[in-house]
């Protein structure tokens, strides 16, 4: 059989009847034809000698301990491939992950439709429609309902956390085949247009694979605005309006005549452009740009929605019978801005002539936003050049007109001039009797301008108490009223700071001349007063501590509000004001387990109390999934943050505060990810209660957001559980407490296990530096920020997205299940009838359920065959720690099999497993280059060579992760 015979990359042969095998099978084929035409013959040999190779390694046991011989042969077979074939191979299995995922992205879209075509009549499973219909059933009242879609908020917060691998170039080429895979699927096309879109598809195809894969260099910080403000431009701005409308279609079903909620449920954040902790790039000066960045695109979605609405509403009304509400805002606007033309023109369509109006109000805008901008940006930084990043961003260009003398007067100066025009035309319509109009896209722009705003996501502060402290000291010190504040203990820190906030008169005066680092602070509560004046209360949310330890690390950033006007604690004759909510993070196993203690003091503070009253007695407090993981490991953190968020809730309930949680959540299981409503299933009763924020970061994020559809079924799905979890009858959840007895003693033993290994054992630390390519992973150019908090090299310093990307591309996935096994097993001999419990416990206790499923997801991912031949790169030191995750891995397996009573790893996932079974062989070829190269790497000193290889690991990197749709 020649080459131009085979079929490279097939799919699934048993089920070429599936539309998904199909399209597999059809984009495999066009690749290697790509690789056929761009590398030859012998280019195309070299992929399916490997593809055949790693195919045979797995032909007996799909999950097999070791690769034997064969295995060994392979890899020393790869490590004498010149490096343009590494490259070739890196390069061919990257681009076949690419296609298989979209493939498989549209399959999901393919599937949800035809689960609601043939529903019956039925809401389709973890929608709105399907809980209300639920909760009607079960007998839920109206009442309740009602009081609850009052306080319902789910808001997904964008970070800019680097665990996207894949360039944006990249990403556009996956989206344009996933609109050619797509348009195969009508029914209607033709023979010879079907042909036509194969040969479109072999274009798509060529580009992604003539694309350079690497990012050149590293990206700013206004490089990752663009990327985050591409979900709202592509996804969410249409999403709103229609969850709004599904809602109000859910309760007609199960609660007629309830009205669906003025303010949409979802609203969204962002920390990008924020987010300043161990980011020196993030400035005062540039959460300004980011706003105004934020701005732009607003403005521009809202002139198109403008213009539709403008062609849309036709409607011909005598002048004798036009609405009082038209007539009123129509006088108005031509006392500010008269204008015959428009007059003239829309004389007899009074609709028309009001978004006339509003058109010119936005543009104006539009043109000052723009001017102040360049200002901003100062153009002789070319990198920022604005034309060239506007069009980038958004794929056409926009105005670049100067403002005019009048833009001062007619731009719409707030959000809520834009939403009193927009209710001003839909009591028109309603008074006239032309309710589907007023509720129809109208509504829908009212809805936008609610939740968007001109900011269209809430912009967090983010900054690690220490650098409060500095900068408090430093203050506190030059104004003579502390001369030593970082020499305190906690309870004189918290006295020097509340007397200091009690005190009227300023404490900051510029003329004293701070350090740099302080300047820059205080810049950053300036910027956050200034453009709250210009963009809204909303624009900017919370101000977030990290590491928060003590009461000191809330108050002191408390103060420096106080002292930019941010917060004003009044006095007996005036209330407080307060434009900010100062948000404590808890990062670690033990500020996890004393954070309630620490609230209780806090909101028990009187200032503080003040504080909480004119922030509508709401405290949120952010809890943190990844550093918690790499500090006490996976089955100790996970513990830790339900037991936090449980005795959270217990307190701020005994104390009359509302709580507000905010679940920091990375992608990866060992960053607190894992299937988001399973996630909020195995909450603590009551650590709900209508409320959702969670982080939503990398490659996550564009999975989630990156198609419309796949978006709006994030969101249904993740508002849905919300409902469901927070309508729940009280206690329905509760565990036991011989359950909470058991899960203690499995944290602890887990803890301890885990402590052991990467904290205890002084052989690790060189492992970890040998076993994994985080020497690579951490030089990666995908993100602004710093990979090391610290330059060191301890794990301490080392941020967590570094630390799981670095194991998951070894494929030992450490951070996602190392200790449970260890923990069980002692569980299992020490209690009697610990069997039975534990699988009771997975049975009936969500929480526990989760815990359990994500260990089998963090293992499935994993594999022992090819972390074998990583920790050989770790030499004879490293043979004992291998030894022991291997001995934790086998327990593992074991535990969780006694604990599901499945025979398998993800045997109630059969889809997940089988998939995992038939990527594994396609992922092998890029951990063998991977394995072969990193040794050359290290050994290689500075130079072109040096650099040659870097890039051909960092290609194997994008694969793998793609391979195994997990970076960190």
């Amino acid at each position: 059989m020649t080459a131009r015979d085979r079929a490279p990359f097939p799919g699934d042969a048993a089920g070429e009847r599936d539309a998904l095998n199909r399209d597999v099978s059809l984009l495999g084929r066009l690749l290697g034809d790509v690789i056929r035409e761009q590398e030859g013959d012998a280019g195309f040999d070299l992929v399916e000698e490997y593809r055949g190779a790693t195919k045979a390694l797995r032909s007996g046991d799909p999950a097999p301990a070791e690769f034997g011989e064969a295995g060994g042969a392979l890899l020393a077979r790869t490590r004498r491939l010149p490096l343009a074939q590494a490259r070739l191979l890196a390069r061919a299995f990257t681009a076949y992950f690419h296609l298989v995922n979209g493939a498989e992205e549209h399959q999901r879209l393919r599937v949800l439709r035809r689960r609601e075509r043939e529903g019956g009549g039925e809401p389709r499973q973890e929608s709105l429609a399907d809980v209300m219909l639920g909760a009607a059933r079960a007998g839920i009242p109206a009442e309740r309902v009602r009081e609850l879609l009052g306080r319902w908020s789910v808001e997904p917060v964008f970070t800019a956390h680097p665990t996207e691998a894949r360039r944006r170039s990249v990403l556009h080429r996956l989206a344009r085949l996933a609109e050619r895979v797509a348009e195969r699927d009508d029914p209607t096309r033709t023979p010879s247009e079907r042909e036509r879109l194969v040969e479109r598809l072999r274009e798509e195809v060529e580009a992604l694979w003539l694309t350079d894969e690497l990012h050149n260099r590293a990206p700013t910080v206004l490089d990752e605005v663009r990327n985050g403000l591409y979900y709202f431009e592509n996804a969410l701005w249409h999403a709103l309006p229609r969850l709004q409308r599904e809602l109000g279609a859910a309760l007609a079903r199960s609660y007629p005549g309830e009205p669906v909620p003025e303010r949409p449920f979802l609203r969204f954040g962002s920390w990008i452009g924020g987010d300043r902790d161990g980011n020196p790039f993030v400035t005062a000066r540039l959460t300004r740009q980011v706003l105004r960045l934020h701005k732009e695109l607003a403005l521009d979605l809202y002139e198109g929605d403008l213009l539709e609405l403008q062609r849309h509403l036709g409607v011909a009304v005598a002048g004798d019978r036009l609405p009082a509400a038209l007539a009123r805002a129509l006088e108005g606007d031509a006392a500010a801005v008269p204008d015959g033309e428009t007059q003239r023109q829309f004389a007899s369509e009074p609709y028309r002539r009001k978004l006339a109006h509003m058109l010119a109000r936005c543009r104006a805008a539009q043109r000052l936003n723009a001017a102040a901008l360049r200002d901003e940006l100062e153009l002789e930084q070319t990198e920022l050049d604005l034309q060239r990043r506007r069009d980038s961003l958004w794929g056409r260009s926009t105005t670049t007109d100067e403002p005019r003398p009048s833009d001062e007067d007619t731009a719409y100066a707030h959000p809520r001039e834009l939403l009193a025009d927009l209710r001003a035309l839909a009591e028109g319509l309603r008074e006239q009797g032309a309710r589907r109009l007023a509720d129809g896209e109208v509504r829908d722009l009212v809805w936008r301008a609610q939740a968007f705003g001109f900011h269209l996501a809430r912009l967090d502060l983010r900054q690690h108490s220490g650098v409060h402290a500095a900068a408090v000291s430093e203050v506190l010190a030059r104004a003579g009223m502390e001369p030593d504040y970082l020499g305190l203990g906690e309870e004189e820190r918290t006295d020097r700071l509340l007397e200091a906030i009690r005190d009227p008169r300023p404490v900051v005066a510029e003329r004293l001349g701070y350090a740099e680092s302080t300047a820059e602070l205080l810049a950053v509560f300036r910027a956050a007063r200034e453009l709250q004046e210009e963009f809204g209360a909303d624009a900017v949310g919370a101000y977030i501590v990290s590491m928060t330890a003590g009461v000191s690390d809330v108050l002191a950033p408390l103060f420096l509000a106080k002292e930019e006007g941010l917060f004003d604690p009044g006095d007996a004759e005036r209330p407080p004001a307060s434009a900010i909510d100062v948000v404590p993070l808890f990062e670690t196993i033990d500020d996890l387990r004393h954070c309630a203690d620490l609230m209780r003091r806090l909101v028990r503070t009187p200032l503080y109390r003040r504080q909480l009253l004119a922030r509508g007695g709401v405290q949120q407090v952010m809890l943190g999934y990844s550093d918690s993981n790499k500090d006490g490991g996976f089955a100790a953190a996970n513990w830790a943050l339900y037991c936090a968020q449980r005795d959270l809730a217990r307190v701020f309930r005994e104390e009359g505060i509302t709580l507000q949680l905010f679940h920091g959540r990375g992608g990866a299981i060992g960053r607190g990810g894992g299937p988001t409503t399973r996630a909020i299933r195995a909450q603590p009763p009551g650590a709900l209660d209508g409320r959702l924020r969670l982080t939503e970061q990398g490659e996550v994020a564009f999975a989630r957001y990156g198609h419309p559809d796949i978006a709006h079924r994030h969101l249904e799905q993740m508002s849905a559980a919300v409902l469901e979890a927070s309508l729940a009858p009280e206690g329905a959840a509760a565990p036991r407490s011989e359950w909470l007895e058991a899960m203690q003693a499995i944290a602890a033993t887990a803890r301890e296990a885990y402590r052991s290994l990467v904290y205890g054992d002084p052989r690790f630390l060189e492992y970890f530096r040998r076993a994994t390519p985080i020497d690579v992973v951490t030089e990666l150019r995908i993100g602004s920020r710093p990979a090391r908090r610290k330059a060191s090299a301890r794990i301490e310093d080392l941020r967590a997205i570094p630390w799981v990307f670095a194991w998951t591309q070894s494929r030992h996935g450490l951070p996602g299940w190392y200790g449970l096994g260890s923990a069980i097993r002692a569980r299992l001999e020490s209690a009697p009838g610990a069997e039975a419990e534990l699988r009771e416990m997975y049975e009936s206790w969500p929480f526990f359920r989760s815990l359990a499923e994500n260990a089998q997801l963090s293992l499935g991912k994993a594999d022992r065959a090819v972390a074998a031949l990583y920790a050989e790169l770790a030499g004879e030191e490293g043979r004992p720690v291998f030894a022991a995750v291997a001995g934790e891995w086998e327990r593992t397996l074991a535990a969780v099999a006694r604990v599901t009573g499945h025979d398998g790893l993800l045997a109630s996932s059969p889809v997940l497993q089988r998939s995992i079974q038939l990527r594994n062989p396609y992922v092998d070829p890029l951990s063998f280059v991977q394995l072969s190269l990193l040794p050359r790497l290290r050994d290689s000193e500075e130079g072109a060579e040096a650099d040659d290889l870097a890039r051909v690991v960092a290609l194997t990197i994008n694969g793998i992760a793609a391979g195994l749709q997990n970076t960190g």
